[in-house]
Order: structure tokens, then C-alpha cells, then sequence
């Protein structure tokens, strides 16, 4: 198969696959609260949107293994659609609480499929000297659809009654970034009646991959605390240490989203030019770097929101530089099952070490949290380059 499919694409695609994380999280999880729904049911139903992400790998070797991923893409966008705008229009009551949890979860198990598509679609189309530009336009589109969809959203919620007309409007934004699939080239459906083989096939190499030495590197890479960026999910539980109020925090987050997308995007770039590997471990060291400053800086809201603004750069980078890292040592055959397994593991890398830091930050205060945070990466550094010499492999060498 020719690869020529430009990198940009995947901003766009993945910008729709992302569309109702947003749009559940900030925009309808609002409104909600607002009707007199609970905060407890809410944060119900947005579990339930955030959880399809996180199971991806169970329903990727079906996309490995029947029809083709264009169409996976396309079904899954428009489950994904469905679902969004029968959510958005629908009863919002106490009674329709379970209702609402399952459109939510309906809806981005659409988004979950479309989204281990895309990853497929990555590896077969993109030049292997390009997947770390992909990687950022990938990263950068998520970013940016996140932001946009739920304050979007929510500002329709607001300013117009008709909530079918508000469901329109932001559906038809997602659908129009979903458009970029036809700038993917068709490839040919799999008879349904090679779906067993196949099934077993996807699994098969799957196994083979995490069983080489690379493979295993990788995994380990995808599970280590290096370059997880788990203090951004602190934030708003420590600003107050440093004075900053509650617009300027929210003034914050506005702008941490253009600087999310320049940190993926130079990520990309530098991908191209120096490797996914070394932007990595770059970036990772610019996050420990970064937390070890904010630890001793004053504490002032211009120090505090300056050094984070660096910080969700770099971390949005290390995003971008891990998935290329990712994509390009996958390779094709069952790619699709393989990004999913080991993207499944990086998810859980930004969740343990949020929980660790947030124990050591009630017993021990801030400062500890921070040099938690700068040596669990230190750790992660550590055990990567052990297990470099252990295994005798590099995440972008060959086995």
C-alpha cells in the first residue's frame, strides 16, 4: 500500500474522535448541575463518557479483523453523533439519569472505535519517517477539540433554548472535521467469514510484538511515570497556594490549550528532525525540570501560572512524542489492536502517579507533592534506561 496520506489529516480526525469528551465534561456536565442533577450522578455520567477510552484494546481486533478501518471510522462517527445529540436533547431530570449515562458511554464508544481506527489508519498511511508529525497533528486535533467542543457547547447551551438546534451546531462541527477521511485512500473489506481466523491472527501479533525485545521496552515505556504529566491533573487542587484566583485559573486553562497545541505540534517537528526517542526524553526532562522550579519558585500566581503554562506544553509534547514512539515501532499487520493494547497501558500511567502525589500532598504538603511528582520521573527515567541495557534494545531500534 502506497503511503501518502498528509500528516494534518489526523488532526481532524482526531478532533471528531475527541469531540464528545469535551462536550460531556464541561458543556452538558454543567447544565446539568444547573437543572438540579446532582453532583454525584454527574460525575456518573461523565465516568461513563471517559471509560470506552480505556477498554479500546477489547473491540481493536475486530477492527483489525473485518471490513476496513475507513468504514470502522466512519460507523463509529456516526454512533458517536447518535448518541451526542440524543444526550444533548434529552430529558434532563433525576429520572433520566441512567438514560443519560448510557448515551454518554454509547456515545464515546462510538468515538473509542473511530479513535482506534484512526491509529490503524496512522500506521498503513503515513510514512514512517512522518508518524511523528502525525503524532502531533493527532495530538494537537484532541487538544483542540476538547477545549473548543465543551466551552463551545456550553456557550450554545446557554445563549440558545432550542437544544436541538445546539446539537446540530456542535455535531455538525465534528462531523465536518470527519470529513479528512476521505483523504484516506479505501482499502478493500475482509470477508466476515475470515473474521475468526483473523481475530486470532490480530491476537497473535500482538503477542509476537510485546514478546520481542522492543515490544517489551515499549510497554514498559508506556507504564513508567516518565512523562506522564500526572501534576496537570492537580492543578486546580493547588492553585490556591500560590494566590490564584478563580479567573485567572479559568483564564488559565483558556489559554493552556493554545499552548498545548504549539507544545504538541513542536513536538512533531521535532520528531521529524531529531526522532520521537530523543523528543521524549527531551521533553521528559523539561517536565522534571519544570516541577523541581515550581518547588522552590515564590509563591506568586505569575510564577505558578507561568511554569505550568510551560508545563502543559511539554506535557501535550510528550503525548505526541510517546504515540510516535508508539506508531513506529508497531509497524502494520494487526496495528490497530497493538496501538490500542499499548495505549490502554499509557492511560494507566497518568492515573497512578495522580494518586500517589495527591496522598503525599495530604500528609506532607505541596512542596513534597512537587519533588514526588520530579523523582517519580527521575524513577521512570531510571528504570527505562535499565531496562535499555537489560534488554539490549531501544524503543526505535530493531530487535
Amino acid at each position: 500500500m502506497t503511503k501518502h496520506t498528509p500528516p494534518f489529516v489526523f488532526f481532524f480526525l482526531h478532533m471528531c474522535t475527541a469531540w464528545p469528551v469535551g462536550v460531556v465534561s464541561l458543556a452538558v456536565s454543567n447544565r446539568l448541575v444547573s437543572s438540579g442533577i446532582s453532583v454525584h450522578q454527574t460525575a456518573g455520567i461523565v465516568a461513563a463518557a471517559f471509560l470506552p477510552f480505556s477498554f479500546e484494546f477489547l473491540w481493536a481486533p475486530m477492527v483489525d479483523a473485518c471490513w476496513n478501518r475507513r468504514a470502522w471510522f466512519v460507523s463509529g462517527a456516526v454512533v458517536m453523533s447518535a448518541c451526542l445529540a440524543a444526550l444533548i436533547v434529552a430529558p434532563w431530570n433525576s429520572k433520566s439519569v441512567w438514560l443519560m449515562t448510557a448515551l454518554a458511554f454509547s456515545s464515546c464508544s462510538g468515538a473509542a472505535i473511530a479513535a482506534v481506527a484512526v491509529k490503524g489508519l496512522m500506521a498503513y498511511e503515513v510514512q514512517t519517517a512522518k508518524l511523528g508529525a502525525a503524532s502531533g497533528f493527532y495530538t494537537a486535533g484532541g487538544t483542540f477539540a476538547k477545549a473548543v467542543a465543551g466551552g463551545g457547547t456550553l456557550w450554545l447551551l446557554t445563549h440558545l433554548a432550542d437544544r436541538f438546534l445546539v446539537a446540530t451546531l456542535s455535531i455538525g462541527a465534528a462531523l465536518l472535521a470527519a470529513t479528512a477521511i476521505l483523504l484516506v485512500s479505501p482499502s478493500l473489506s475482509a470477508p466476515f467469514n475470515e473474521l475468526p481466523a483473523k481475530l486470532r491472527s490480530a491476537l497473535v501479533d500482538l503477542w509476537m510484538f510485546l514478546r520481542t525485545r522492543r515490544g517489551a521496552l515499549i510497554a514498559l515505556l508506556c507504564v513508567i511515570p516518565f512523562g506522564a504529566g500526572s501534576e496537570a491533573g492537580l492543578i486546580g487542587a493547588i492553585a490556591r497556594e500560590w494566590s490564584v484566583t478563580p479567573n485567572q485559573l479559568a483564564a488559565f486553562g483558556t489559554l493552556s490549550v493554545v499552548t498545548g497545541i504549539l507544545g504538541a505540534l513542536s513536538s512533531g517537528w521535532l520528531s521529524t528532525r531529531i526522532g520521537p526517542w530523543r523528543t521524549y526524553i527531551i521533553l521528559g526532562w523539561m517536565l522534571i525540570t519544570i516541577m523541581l522550579s515550581l518547588t522552590v519558585a515564590p509563591r506568586t500566581a505569575i510564577y505558578f501560572l507561568s511554569l505550568e503554562q510551560f508545563y502543559r506544553a511539554a506535557s501535550a509534547g510528550c503525548y505526541a512524542a510517546l504515540l510516535g514512539i508508539v506508531m513506529t515501532a508497531i509497524g502494520t499487520g494487526a496495528a490497530s489492536t497493538k496501538a490500542a493494547a499499548l495505549w490502554s497501558l499509557a492511560n494507566f500511567a497518568s492515573a497512578y502517579p495522580t494518586a500517589i502525589e495527591g496522598a503525599v500532598h495530604d500528609r506532607n504538603g505541596t512542596s513534597a507533592m512537587l519533588l514526588t511528582d520530579a523523582g517519580l520521573g527521575t524513577l521512570g527515567f531510571g528504570l527505562l534506561i535499565l531496562a535499555t541495557r537489560l534488554l539490549g534494545a531501544r524503543p526505535t531500534g530493531r530487535n
